[in-house]
C-alpha cells in the first residue's frame, strides 16, 4: 500500500526535499519504521497553508495516487496571521480544504483519507489571541471530515490528554513543533486509524 502524508513543518521535519524518498526526523518517519512493507511519502513542506498544498495539490498528491492520504494542516494560518499579517481566514480555510478534498473524492475515489486536527499549546510561540481561529478551523476540520466521510484524527484532544502524564515542553517546547516525544504520540494516533486499513489490527 502506499501511503502519502501532506502538511506543514510538522510533517516535513527537515526531511531532504532533494530526496523525494527522505521521509524527514519525525512522525513520518516512525510511521514508516513502524509498517516496513508498505510504501510511505512525505510531501510536507515547512511553511505551508493550505493555499499552498493547493497550487502543488496535483504534482505533490493526485499524481501519486496514494492508497491512503494523511492531510494535518492549519496551525500556520492562525500562527502566521498573528506574527506576519498573512491572512488567511477559517472561511477562506474551509474553502481551499474543501477544494482539496473534492479534487481527491472525485480523481482518486478509492484512496482513504486522514484528516488531522490542527493543535497547539499555550507555551512558547502561541499567544492567547490564537484561540479564536485555531478553534474554529479545529471545527471546520471535524466537520469537512463528516462532509468527506473521511477518518479523523482529533489530535487536540490526544494531545491534551497525554499532560497528565507530561509537560507540556516535553510535547511541543515551542506550542507548535512537537518534540521526539510529540511525533511519538502523533504517529501512535495516525496508526491506530491506518492499521486497521492495512488489515493489520493489533
Amino acid at each position: 500500500m502506499k501511503l502519502l502524508f501532506q502538511g506543514d513543518s510538522i510533517t516535513d521535519c527537515n526531511r531532504n526535499r532533494e530526496n523525494p524518498n527522505d521521509l524527514g526526523f519525525g512522525y513520518v518517519q516512525k510511521i514508516q519504521a513502524a509498517l516496513p512493507n508498505h510504501v510511505v511519502i512525505n510531501r510536507g513542506i515547512s511553511g505551508n497553508r493550505t493555499i499552498d498544498l493547493l497550487m502543488r495539490w496535483q504534482t505533490d498528491t493526485i499524481d501519486l495516487q496514494p492508497d491512503i492520504l494523511s492531510i494535518f494542516i492549519g496551525i500556520n494560518e492562525v500562527w502566521h496571521y498573528h506574527f506576519y499579517q498573512k491572512v488567511l481566514t477559517p472561511s477562506m480555510f474551509e474553502d481551499y480544504y474543501k477544494n482539496l478534498l473534492k479534487q481527491v473524492k472525485y480523481l482518486l475515489p478509492h484512496t482513504q483519507i486522514i484528516l488531522i486536527e490542527p493543535f497547539v499549546l499555550p507555551i512558547g510561540v502561541y499567544q492567547k489571541s490564537w484561540d479564536v481561529e485555531l478553534f474554529e478551523e479545529q471545527a471546520i476540520v471535524r466537520k469537512l471530515s463528516h462532509m468527506y466521510n473521511t477518518h479523523y484524527v482529533p489530535l487536540q484532544d490526544i494531545i491534551n490528554e497525554k499532560l497528565g502524564k507530561y509537560k507540556m515542553d516535553r510535547i511541543a517546547d515551542d506550542g507548535v513543533h512537537p518534540t521526539d516525544l510529540g511525533h511519538e504520540i502523533i504517529k501512535d494516533a495516525i496508526l491506530e486509524v491506518i492499521k486497521p486499513l492495512l488489515g493489520e489490527e493489533e
